[in-house]
Formats: C-alpha cells, sequence, structure tokens
C-alpha cells in the first residue's frame, strides 16, 4: 500500500472517529432528556403540586345533611394589608425565624442584667415544668402553691441549720425567653423572724430578701439542669407558660420592626448587647433617648479571600466608621407623627450632615412594651428587604 493510500486512508478512519463521538455525544443529550427531561421517564416531580388546579366541592344529594362535610383546613381571603406591606413597593417573602435561634449558645446559663439574675434554658417550659418539680422534690423543697398557667412555684416555710434565727420560702417564675423555645426561670428569696406567725399568703417583693439566699438555689437548680442527662418529658399543660415570646419581629404601617416586651433596663441593655454582634459594631448609644447609632458589615465580607487563606497572610478587616456623632444626628432627627410617617431612604440627596454612615436604632413605647426601628441615620425608612435583613441579625442576638 502506498503511503498516498495510507494517508487517504487515515483521513476517512478520523472522519468516522469524529462522525461516531458527534453522534454519540448527540445520543446521550437526547438519551439524558429521554430519561431525566422534563417529559422524561425518570423527571422531577417535586414541583408537579405548582400545577394542580382546584376541583370543584363536594355536593350532596337534596335532603342529605351536609354540617359534618365542612373544609378540614380552609384557607381565609386575605389581601397585602393582612401582611402590613405597602403592595405598591417589591416585596420578598421572608423566611421564617429558626425555632432556636441561640442553639450555639450553652443549653443552661445564668444571665445577670443590672441586679437582675435568672437561668437562661434553651428548651421549651412546657420541658421544664416536671424537671423542676422533681428537682424541688429530691432537695425536700416540697410546694405549698403551684400554678401551671402562670408558671408559678411556691416552697413551704423552711429553715437552715445554718440560719435558725429566720424562715424561708422561695418563688419560681417560669417564663417564655426571649429567643424562640427559650424558658427564663427567675427565683425569689423571702424570709421572717422564726418567731413570728407564718402568714396565710406572701406578699412576694420585687426583689429577693436575700440576695445569696438567691443565689444559692439559682446555683444549685441551673447545676442540675445542666447535669441532667436524662431530660424527662413534657408537660403538655405547662406549653402556654408566660404566653408568647418576649420578643418578636412584627410589622408596623408597613414597616418591619421588633417588640420587646421587657422593663425599659432590660430592653436598652439586651439591645446594647445585641448591636455589637454579628457585623454590627455601636458607634454611640443614648438609652434615655433610646437611641442607638450603629454600623453593620457583612460578617462574610470581613473573611480573608482565598489567597490570603492559602498563604496564611494576616487579616485585618476594617470596621465600620463614621465621621459625625449622635448628638448632632439626634437633632434632625424626625419624631412624633413625622417619625412614623418618614419617607425612604435617599442618602445622596441629604443637605444637612451629608454623606451620614451607619444605622439609627429608634427605641419608642413603653414599659414593656417597645417598638425598635432601624433607620438610616437621617431616621429615614429603609427598603423592606434591608430592614428586615439587619433586624433578623438583631433579634436573632438579643437576651
Amino acid at each position: 500500500m502506498t503511503s498516498m493510500s495510507r494517508a487517504v486512508l487515515n483521513s476517512r478512519c478520523k472522519s468516522i472517529a469524529i462522525l461516531t463521538l458527534i453522534l454519540g455525544l448527540c445520543f446521550l443529550q437526547t438519551g439524558c432528556g429521554w430519561f431525566f427531561g422534563e417529559k422524561g421517564i425518570f423527571r422531577d416531580r417535586g414541583n408537579n403540586y405548582l400545577k394542580a388546579d382546584n376541583i370543584p366541592p363536594l355536593t350532596l344529594p337534596e335532603g342529605k345533611q351536609s354540617a359534618s362535610m365542612g373544609e378540614l383546613y380552609p384557607i381565609p381571603v386575605i389581601s397585602a394589608t393582612d401582611f402590613g406591606y405597602d403592595p405598591s413597593m417589591e416585596y420578598e417573602v421572608p423566611r421564617p425565624m429558626p425555632l432556636a435561634a441561640n442553639s450555639r449558645e450553652d443549653k443552661v446559663r445564668i444571665q445577670r442584667v443590672g441586679g437582675e439574675s435568672w437561668i437562661l434554658m434553651n428548651a421549651a417550659p412546657g420541658e421544664l415544668w416536671p424537671r423542676i418539680r422533681n428537682f424541688l422534690n429530691v432537695n425536700g423543697l416540697n410546694a405549698s402553691y403551684a400554678n401551671i398557667g402562670k408558671g408559678i412555684i411556691e416552697t413551704e416555710w423552711l429553715q437552715f441549720k445554718t440560719d435558725p434565727e429566720l424562715q424561708h420560702t422561695y418563688r419560681l417564675q417560669i417564663d417564655q425567653g426571649v429567643q424562640p423555645e427559650t424558658s427564663e426561670i427567675h427565683i425569689t428569696h423571702y424570709s421572717i423572724p422564726a418567731s413570728q406567725p407564718l402568714p396565710a399568703e406572701v406578699n412576694w417583693p420585687r426583689k429577693s430578701v436575700s440576695a445569696e439566699r438567691e443565689k444559692w438555689l439559682m446555683d444549685e437548680l441551673a447545676a442540675t439542669l445542666a447535669s441532667d442527662a436524662t431530660e424527662g418529658g413534657t408537660s403538655l399543660l405547662a406549653q402556654n407558660i408566660g404566653g408568647n415570646v418576649k420578643a418578636s419581629l412584627g410589622m408596623l404601617r408597613t414597616e418591619t420592626v421588633i417588640y420587646i416586651r421587657l422593663d425599659h433596663t432590660r430592653s436598652m441593655a439586651t439591645l446594647a448587647f445585641a448591636a455589637k454582634k454579628e457585623g454590627f459594631v455601636t458607634f454611640e448609644s443614648d438609652h434615655d433617648a433610646g437611641l442607638f447609632y450603629v454600623g453593620y458589615k457583612d460578617p462574610e465580607d470581613m473573611k480573608p479571600g482565598w489567597f490570603k487563606r492559602v498563604l496564611h497572610l494576616p487579616h485585618n478587616p476594617k470596621l465600620p466608621t463614621t465621621d459625625y456623632t449622635l448628638a448632632q444626628l439626634a437633632e434632625i432627627l424626625p419624631k412624633g407623627e413625622a417619625l412614623d410617617q418618614a419617607p425612604l431612604s435617599k442618602r445622596s440627596k441629604e443637605k444637612v450632615l451629608p454623606d451620614a454612615d451607619g444605622y439609627m436604632l429608634i427605641v419608642t413605647g413603653e414599659q414593656n412594651n417597645f417598638v425598635v426601628r432601624i433607620r438610616d441615620p437621617y431616621g429615614k425608612r429603609l427598603e423592606p428587604k434591608e430592614a428586615r435583613q439587619l433586624l433578623t441579625v438583631l433579634r436573632k442576638n438579643l437576651i
């Protein structure tokens, strides 16, 4: 065979191989579509429910009773105003809050704010009620009064060997925590002279008579709850102890806000704590005025890049800063009705104190019913999506 014949043969073989490869790829593409495409045998049926249509309701013959044929899961008629947002603005359905927003924290810890202390636990009140009753029984602290609806347990009067001149009693109050699926246990101690007749009803003080006696029982109970591996059952009757959580996201006049159902001291303290977590930086605050001037930077943006991680180079992320003081900005903040009706933020068009950075947390309301708004430094409203994202981070770190 001549060299020319070999060249022609090789050229034909290459052409056949290329044609075979092209046909094979086409077959694979059509084959994948045939097996896994939208009309394939093994297609994804996960979104089939989106194509479902309504069917007419069941009708009964005349003369038959239809009282028991009502809908099991009726869907109410709703409108945009039911969700508290402005339908003329772009709106995105938010992700639901996690059941346990602070699941990374210790399961049991003693929390102190100012002169108040309590046990904070990552468990629902329904789980705690039987465990606390068991703790009291094991330690000889019999209950003289228990109200499962209010989450209150009061012990019988007792005497300590080291303090025979006094008679003591305790009151344990179980409340819903600030975070979902958390509980707070507040303990109050009261004592009277041993020579004094026992009162028919205790007039419980706001604070314990003896902070030392309160601390003793709190430490013992917290240690027992933390070391108790067998968590026990759940009391169905105690599921509604304390009502709703003490802080929640909500809507107020088309604006996302945080509702805080705590006293003033603790509300300011828990906001001050949260405004320094997960990207938030507090520039200045005025608790009496209910103002927090803060900055925010997404923690993901402060992480070192791939190049620095590989080469182990030093990483010093820049935290948010500001050129203005809280006092300067507080003078131009809208108040009263003007705060409620403030327009959307347009920082670039501000003429007074231009180009201010950060955000303003504005706290209004009254004792045990505070409203927290997040605005731009001039008190103007943020876009709904931005406001909700920032308040969700803040809400997650409240204590």
